[in-house]
């Protein structure tokens, strides 16, 4: 019997995150599975075995203001009601929990998360911190069905733009940091301590739109103020930058710095490791777990306050490690691992059900 997997979103955010694209690729190779992209008609009329695989309920809810947030909970509450009716179980992939200065993170903590923490029929985290911090929130997560299995590596992504190595003409190092830019990832931190590095020893690159509902502030406000001889070693380019141009920007960069209050997940931090860069990170849960899964070399940790002695330190040991041409062994996230243990997942959920 044919499997149905009703992916919310299985490729509508390809553009801007190509995660669910990668993982429902992956399982669709597999005999008897089949994923379909989610919209209520599906739900209703997809027949035999179907689970309901839903990722950013939270950032749906969050994207309405005034009475457009309490017609989509209540749109979600019926969508819910219809899966428990037709015994289809609600299996909810926890790419972040409580997101730090979220829209609407109010009602959410009073109206959302209580609901829908009663609701799902199975989760799947990504790390193991993330299990512990959902438990801690929610105890009766305990007795739900749920698996860890890591966020996959972007190989696939990288590979289809044949890039050429790229060779750095400019003799300083450079580093990056790239993302959405939010007050949880620090990048005013890092800046603080590379101004603290000698002048003319490398290059800093921030690459990232600004967040608009928790904004980095103080990185808004250290750029304005910039040394005028600092200025042509430190650029800010504040937009999405395409798949083409963040591959590049890595390419081109020794080490990549991700200085971020804790945080369940890290896609960006596996986006670097997959282009063959190494990372420098704080030292969190999330980021010990990264450092044990592919090695020292390639995640450093950040000693408490990131200062100039840790990045020059860093900057040393990337250099050695480029020229060395070695990359990380990212073989425990393969797509195709990682379809398999989804796919158990979801039989384990449905054996459940029944």
């Amino acid at each position: 019997m044919t499997l149905t997997i009703i992916a919310w979103p299985k490729e509508k955010n390809k553009k801007n995150n190509p995660f669910q694209h990668l993982l429902y690729e992956a399982i669709e190779k597999r005999e008897l599975l089949l994923v379909k992209e989610f919209n209520p008609f599906i739900v209703l009329t997809t027949k035999g075995q179907k689970v309901l695989h839903i990722h950013w309920p939270d950032v749906f809810l969050a994207t309405a203001k005034g009475w457009k947030f309490w017609t989509k909970i209540a749109y979600l509450r019926v969508l819910f009601w219809i899966a428990r009716i037709l015994k289809t179980p609600i299996i909810w992939t926890a790419h972040n929990l409580k997101r730090p200065g979220q829209r609407n993170s109010d009602i959410l903590d009073s109206v959302f998360w209580p609901w829908f923490s009663k609701r799902i029929d199975g989760i799947i985290y990504m790390t193991a911190s993330s299990k512990r911090n959902g438990e801690e929130l929610f105890p009766n997560w305990r007795d739900i069905p749920n698996v860890i299995i890591p966020h996959g590596h972007y190989g696939p992504i990288i590979d289809t733009h044949h890039l050429k190595p790229h060779t750095n003409s400019d003799d300083k190092p450079k580093l990056l940091f790239f993302g959405s830019i939010t007050k949880y990832k620090n990048a005013n931190k890092l800046l603080s301590a590379f101004l603290n590095l000698p002048e003319g020893n490398a290059i800093l690159n921030i690459k990232g739109k600004m967040s608009s509902m928790s904004p980095d502030t103080l990185l808004l406000q250290k750029l304005e103020k910039l040394p005028c001889n600092r200025k042509s070693e430190v650029n800010f380019d504040n937009r999405f930058l395409s798949d083409e141009e963040l591959i590049q920007s890595i390419q081109e960069s020794e080490i990549i710095i991700f200085p971020y209050s804790d945080v369940l997940n890290s896609g960006a931090a596996i986006f670097a490791l997959s282009v063959g860069r190494p990372i420098l990170a704080s030292d969190t849960p999330l980021f010990r777990e990264l450092q044990q899964q592919v090695g020292s070399e390639w995640v450093q940790l950040i000693n408490n306050e990131l200062d100039a002695p840790q990045l020059s330190l860093a900057i040393k040991h990337a250099k050695t490690l480029k020229k060395s041409k070695a990359s990380p062994d990212l073989s425990k996230f393969e797509w195709d691992l990682i379809a398999e243990q989804t796919i158990a997942f979801y039989q384990h959920v449905l054996a459940e059900k029944t």
